[in-house]
């Protein structure tokens, strides 16, 4: 086509489209966008323009295949504009780090590191954005755009266990933008992993100062004082939790009234499903006060832990939850089982702030879930038989699966693990429910006599990982669900914990108030666990458990 011709066309292709892009016809500007790329190949704004209408009618995969070929094209600050509005998708969709930081270098803008850093999210690999963040922060930049890069190189530090750099990140921050809540909200989380709880409660309270209604706030100032033992007003904090990201999946609506305490005695009660694996065995220890407030409790339950739970409480009835595979829609739990006809309803982490108000209502008792006892007596034949004259220690050395569940201060080193050799006549039983064959090689190099039974799978049922536990003289183990399940057996458990402790487990070592059988062991270091294996070991002499 002639170029006056060409030029001609696309004025009128424009025009066209611009009255499609009043009128909202996604359509007609998809076919009109498509002929303006096919007469301009070459033109980035027209494949981000169409990127942008493919993303808008939730066409993700061709709006991603528009966004590739726009960034392939010369940069443009236009085209990066207009594609960092849908960065979530496009990243969730590319999951490509080499091509994003390609594109980065070639170009590195705030826009395109946007881009580049939601792909290391998705990916779970924050720490390759530390080096792209640098190079942004030596350009000239606003101040907002300053401090928000300041701020998510201490989520990188973070990502890493590296607090102490993280802090000073998020203290540079709210420098540069002091009313900023986002900022004293995660400087107030820094200081909170490195033990500096009055100076947490400060930036909380100053961003709930500025933002009375922020979630997040409230749901951190929540479990911070509740590790604090501030009960009370914990629990009040904790009811925040729904407004959280994430938390809200869990969230079920019924048309009956939410019980606050009312007498039971001839009424009937749902306690709803959320929360982990650990968090259920643990609110389970609130079952038998619970029954004594008369009635009936309908109690929903995760399928690994159906047998453990009915065998312990025949008087509870229990309604099968699910763990994976669950549907929501706008954010809302959509729960397939029918519910049985009930007075009230409960979420489950909302009962402790009727049940267990104040330190006192925390009842001692060795024990209050009961293993098979048939399997139990299996496995200590079978192991008495493998292992003769030897104490029978399990032992789990990581927690977390995500950053956001802590993974990076829930972690000891194999390494770390051979002081467990010196103990006289021990046998290691290997606990760690998602143990990999990389790992028990490297135990097995490191001289680590780690057992592991292939019989017990805890990821499909936790009633015959109960019955190995109750098999066993002592369990050791980092801040996982082995720690909740051994102390609800009542098993002895030696609980390793990360300096900044997780709020059920309160500042002071010892024992646990939810468990009586559990002591707990505070790491004084941030990530080397040496001193506090140590101190383990001599307890398991003290106890005469080795």
């Amino acid at each position: 086509m002639p170029q006056n011709a060409a030029h001609s066309e696309l004025r009128k292709i424009s025009t066209a489209l611009q009255q499609a892009e009043k009128t909202g016809n996604h359509q007609a500007q998809i076919r009109l966008l498509e002929k303006i790329i096919k007469l301009t190949p070459d033109a980035a704004l027209a494949h981000a323009q169409l990127a942008q209408v493919f993303f808008q009618i939730d066409d993700d995969q061709s709006g991603a295949a528009a966004a590739v070929r726009a960034l392939e094209l010369p940069p443009s600050l236009e085209v990066d504009m207009l594609l960092s509005q849908y960065l979530y998708k496009s990243a969730t969709l590319l999951r490509d780090l080499d091509l994003a930081e390609q594109w980065f270098n070639q170009s590195p803008n705030i826009y395109r590191f946007k881009l580049l850093y939601e792909i290391t999210l998705t990916l779970d690999i924050r720490e390759r954005a530390e080096a792209p963040l640098h190079t942004l922060l030596s350009q000239q930049l606003s101040s907002k755009d300053q401090a928000q890069l300041i701020g998510v190189l201490g989520q990188v530090h973070f990502s890493k266990g590296e607090f102490h750099d993280a802090v000073a990140c998020y203290q540079l921050a709210a420098q540069i933008e002091p009313d900023n809540i986002s900022n004293l909200f995660n400087l107030g989380m820094m200081y909170e992993q490195i033990g500096r709880y009055d100076e947490s409660l400060k930036n909380y309270k100053l961003a709930l100062a500025k933002d009375p209604e922020h979630p997040g706030t409230h749901n951190n100032l929540a479990l911070l004082m509740l590790r604090l033992m501030q009960f009370e007003e914990g629990w009040r904090h904790h009811e925040w939790r729904w407004a959280i990201p994430g938390q809200s999946q869990f969230y079920q609506q019924f048309n009956i009234p939410r019980w606050r305490g009312e007498s039971l005695e001839g009424k009937s009660l749902i306690v709803w499903a959320e929360q982990g694996i650990g968090d259920h065995i643990m609110y389970g220890s609130l079952l038998d006060d619970l029954l004594k407030r008369g009635g009936t409790v309908h109690y929903e339950i995760y399928a690994r832990l159906d047998d453990l739970f009915a065998r312990t409480y025949p008087d509870v009835n229990f309604i099968r939850g699910k763990e994976e595979g669950q549907e929501f829609a706008n954010g809302v739990h959509l729960f397939k089982h029918s519910w049985p006809t009930s007075d009230y309803q409960i979420p489950l982490a909302s009962l402790p702030g009727i049940l267990r108000p104040h330190i006192e209502t925390f009842p001692v008792r060795e024990s209050f879930l009961t293993a098979d006892l048939e399997e139990t007596a299996e496995f200590s034949s079978r192991y008495a038989n493998q292992f003769a004259d030897k104490r029978l220690i399990g032992i789990s050395w990581r927690g977390g699966k995500t950053i956001l569940t802590e993974r990076q201060s829930r972690r000891i080193r194999l390494e770390t693990l051979k002081l467990l050799q010196t103990l006289p006549s021990i046998q290691l039983i290997d606990l760690q429910y998602d143990s990999t064959p990389e790992e028990r090689e490297e135990a097995a190099s490191l001289g680590l006599n780690l057992y592991h039974d292939d019989s017990v799978d805890a990821r499909i049922n936790l009633d015959r990982q109960a019955s190995q536990i109750a098999a066993l003289d002592a369990v050791i183990s980092i801040d996982n669900t082995t720690v909740h399940l051994a102390g609800a057996l009542g098993i002895p458990t030696f609980a390793l914990l990360p300096l900044n402790p997780n709020w059920r487990w309160g500042l002071e070592e010892g024992r646990s108030y939810w468990y009586s059988s559990v002591r707990l062991f505070r790491n004084r270091e941030m990530s080397d666990w040496t001193e506090a294996l140590a101190r383990v070991c001599q307890a398991l002499k003290d106890e005469n458990l080795v």
